[in-house]
Order: C-alpha cells, then structure tokens, then sequence
C-alpha cells in the first residue's frame, strides 16, 4: 500500500491529522466570521445611513419597518441556502459547496456597496437592498452549512467542543471588528442627512471590506482546507439529502435541534440587536460610548466562547444547553435595570452589559458540536443547515413581537419576554434530545440511526 493510500485510509476513519484539523477549525472560524459580519452590516454600518435610502417624510414606525425587513431579509433566505448548498454539501462535499457558498455571498455584498439612494431612484433602492440583502442570505445559508460539519469531522474526539468554540468566536470577534470600523468611518465621514458624507459612501466601506474578505476566504479555503474524511467514505450519492432529513427516525432531531435554536437566536437577539438602542435611550451614554461597551462586552465574549466549548465537552451538551437557558432567564433582571434607567455610567454600562451577553448567547459555543453531532453523516450538511437556519426565521420578526407586546407593557420591557421565550426553549430542547459528545461522526451513518 502506498504512503498516499495510507493517509488516505487513516483519514478515512476519522483520524485524521492536526495540521488538517486545525486548519478546518480556522477555516469554519473564519466563515462564521463572515457570516455574521454580514448579520451586522445593516445593524451597525448602515443603521447611521438609513436616510440615504428612504424619503425625508417618512415616519419613524415605518423607518424602523424598512430597517427590520433589511435585517430580517437575510436571514429568511438562509433556511433556503441551507436546503441548496446543505444538498450540495452531502452530495459533492463540504469543501466545494463552502467555497461556492461564501464566494456568492462576497458578490452581493459588492453589490450593496455600489446602490443608489431614494435621491437617485425612488423607493427602489430600499428594494433592491432588501433583495440582495435576501439574495446574500441565500448564499451564506450555505456558509455554515459545510464548513462547520467539515471542521467537526476533521476534529479529534476529545477536541470538538473546544473547536466548536473556536469556531464560535468569529461570531463576537465580527461584531468587534465592524463596530470599530463604522466608528472608525464615522469619525472622517460623519453621518446625519442624507447629504452627509456617511450616508453617501461612508457606509459602503464596510460593504465593500465585507466582499473582498469573503471572495478571499473562498480562495484561501479551497487551497488549504482538505475535504472531510467521514464525507468522503460514505455513499452519500445513492440518497437524497433533504428527503432522507423528513423522513421516519431524522424528523425528531430536525424538530429537537429546530427548538433548540429557536431558543438561541431569541436569546441572541435580546442580549445583541435590541441592546444597544436601550443603552442609548436609557443611560444617557453617546453612541460612541455604547458602541465602545459593546466592543469591550463582545471582546471578553471572544475569549469566552472557547471555554463555554470545553465546558459542554466536559459536563455534557445537554446539561451545558440546559445552562444556557437559566442564563438567559437571569439576563431578565439585567435587562429590566437598563430599561428602568438604573444603570448609569460607561463602566457600569459595560459591566452590565458583558454579563448580559454573557449569560444570554454562550449556546453558540457548542452550537458547532451539537449540530454536527445530531445528524448522520450522509445528510449532516444538510441538517445542521436546515436546523440552524430554519429557526431564524421566527426570531427574526423580533421588532414585531415587541411592538405588539407594547400593547399591555413598557416598550423598553418587552425584551424581556423573548429571553425568557428564548431560555425556555433552550431549556426544552435540550432535555428533548440524547447527549452526542462521545458521538463518532464517521460511524453516525443513516443505516445506525434507524436501528433500534
């Protein structure tokens, strides 16, 4: 036997080297990155820009209406990414379909980067954001999809919930870097009317940064990262992803895993999106000062999100998950200081808000693990895909909710319900499911997961 068919053979049952493990586990990182610095683009670059797309008549119920549809346009369109490119990760490989995935996704960023304003056409160019914003989502549906199943099933054991943190923290580490570079742009390019400097092409800059990284990862994966070695030994070519995930013994996981997200995003969105305008209207801080706290939260989060990975590897998914949801129930008190206008100061904000965060999205830790871990390895692109994206769709509608909730309570309270609605739903899904952290990825195939 030769030394390549070796390796391949080694590679083949799952033990495969750290110099490929590491580099799947940066790789995925750096998508994750991607991905969610795509998720912030329209809350934190062109939030200050939203005038330059909408008419100076326009209501501010209805400005917030347009903001929330360009938020929400994204990640609607994801569950519809995750069934393309999930297929394709089962069925042509993780690798090409990340690639392909992350590319698309860096052109229709470019393409944002280069839209008129309701000064040049009208109300089209809120529509043609929303449908490259939908467009984008699309694509980077397909991101996480292969490259996070990918980087598990390179991973050793022992290792995968310390690499699903590592991977994590691309997620918090984006929402540093796009904050500090809109404050960055703001500083020699202010934002105000639609004239402003900012609103003309500040914001475009992060749109523009946000292509060129995502065209280049995909160069940089498809050269350095090796297909997955579970992948490639199983037969996956002889079964349809997608059906084989609805039918019979994958339906309960899809729903487990579909609760369980559900609970993580609406957590998420509460401890992140809603957070800084309650900041703003509550402390008194300036928006530079509230974007700094989130910076230095979002930091110690960075850090964080490895250790939540090994914890979970340590006391088991479901007792980690079960974890998670407690904490975003005590995030509620937290919150309701900031909102009764209690807390005052930068540190204190600061303070305040690192815990909030810190109890209200650590899931995504071993979100990674899990996910990989839930489905079999013939149609696991496809689930972890369709399980994590489909529960965007729900939680995106936040602004909504809390707009009708403001019916019988305090606007500024009305967070409050969605971490609860969030841990609740944590706390469910994962008593709904098994413990998978002595899982074999390799050996996870259709045929084990329909014995008895």
């Amino acid at each position: 036997m030769t030394a390549h068919a070796v390796n391949r053979h080694t590679r083949s049952v799952g033990t495969t080297t750290s110099g490929h493990e590491r580099r799947a586990v940066v790789g995925a990182s750096a998508g994750f990155f991607i991905d969610m610095f795509d998720i912030y683009l329209p809350v934190i670059a062109l939030a200050p820009a939203m005038a330059f797309f909408t008419p100076a008549s326009i209501d501010p119920g209805t400005t917030a209406i347009l903001g929330g549809l360009v938020f929400a346009s994204t990640l609607i369109a994801r569950p519809l990414g995750s069934v393309i490119f999930g297929w394709l990760g089962d069925k042509i490989g993780r690798k090409k379909a990340t690639v392909a995935a992350v590319a698309g996704a860096g052109v229709a960023t470019g393409l944002i980067a280069a839209l008129p304003g309701y000064q040049t056409v009208g109300i089209a160019g809120v529509i043609a954001l929303i449908v490259l914003r939908f467009i984008g989502g699309v694509f980077l549906g397909g991101e996480y999809t292969g490259a996070v199943p990918l980087a598990m099933e390179h991973s050793a054991k022992r290792n995968r919930g310390r690499n699903a943190g590592l991977i994590a923290l691309g997620f918090p580490s984006s929402y540093v870097v796009i904050s500090a570079l809109t404050l960055l742009v703001l500083t020699f390019a202010p934002a105000g009317s639609p004239a402003s400097a900012y609103s003309q092409w500040g914001w475009r800059i992060a749109f523009v940064v946000g292509a060129i990284i995502s065209i280049g990862f995909a160069v940089v994966y498809a050269r350095g990262v090796e297909e997955s070695p579970a992948w490639e030994k199983t037969s996956t070519k002889r079964v349809n992803p997608f059906k084989e995930l609805l039918a019979g013994s994958n339906r309960k996981p899809l729903a487990q895993a579909f609760l369980l997200m559900t609970g993580v995003w609406f957590s998420s969105n509460a401890s992140i999106v809603i957070l800084p305008p309650t900041i703003a209207s509550t402390t008194g801080l300036t928006a530079v000062q509230t974007s700094t706290l989130m910076i230095v939260a979002f930091a110690v989060v960075t850090v964080a999100y490895p250790l939540f990975g090994m914890l979970s590897q340590r006391i088991g998914r479901r007792a980690f998950f079960v974890l998670c949801g407690v904490g975003s129930i005590l995030a509620i008190p937290l919150f309701v200081l900031f909102a009764s206008g209690m807390v005052k100061g930068f540190w204190a904000a600061t303070v305040a808000v690192t815990a909030i965060a810190l109890l209200g999205i650590p899931a995504f830790g071993a979100i990674g693990a899990y996910m990989s871990e839930r489905f079999p390895v013939e149609i696991r692109a496809t689930g972890y895909g369709v399980g994590y994206s489909l529960a965007l769709i729900i939680p995106s509608f936040y602004a909504f909710y809390m707009a009708a909730l403001a019916g019988i309570m305090p606007l500024n309270l009305t967070p409050t319900v969605l971490l609860a609605v969030g841990g609740i739903c944590l706390i469910a899904g994962a008593l709904w499911g098994p413990e998978t952290k002595d899982r074999n990825l390799a050996e996870h195939t259709i045929a084990a997961e329909r014995q008895p």
